[in-house]
């Protein structure tokens, strides 16, 4: 599979019933090819989130959640650009990763990454306390 075909494949899981042959293969594919430096591919793997379910949600929840934690600057500018609805949606897969919940050393670091970056009350602050609301209520029991 080529990194083209992999983004019109991925279009495909926008609709409903989803189409192309989008699965999770095709998120993960392009999921490999961002952790290898194609940081392009963060927004289309967002829009996909916003109508994912199952197994794809699974993975992308995944992927969220790393590049929150690993990154928390960079989610947070790229949901910036998206409506209040679609931020929260987002975040909240971010927040359940695969369905479980983050765990220890991430949900203590995004917890302070979000709160620092929270605190500064620059462009990113208000998204940032979305984002960290949904962090706190998805991991309420894993503290």
């Amino acid at each position: 599979m080529t990194r083209s075909t992999a983004l019109r494949t991925l279009k495909g899981c926008a609709t409903r019933p989803i189409t192309l042959g989008c699965s999770e293969d095709t998120a993960g594919y392009l999921i490999k090819l961002y952790e290898h430096g194609d940081k392009s591919l963060l927004k289309p793997l967002l829009d996909a989130g916003l109508t994912s379910d199952g197994a794809l949600a699974e993975i992308l929840g995944d992927f969220y959640s790393n590049v929150l934690w690993k990154n928390p600057r960079e989610f947070l500018e790229r949901l910036k650009l998206r409506s209040k609805n679609e931020q929260l949606g987002l975040s909240r897969l971010a927040a359940t990763t695969d369905g479980s919940g983050m765990g220890g050393d991430m949900l203590r670091d995004v917890r302070r990454n979000l709160r620092q970056i929270e605190s500064q009350r620059g462009r990113l602050g208000p998204v940032a306390r979305i984002c960290l609301r949904e962090v706190n209520k998805a991991n309420a029991t894993n503290q």
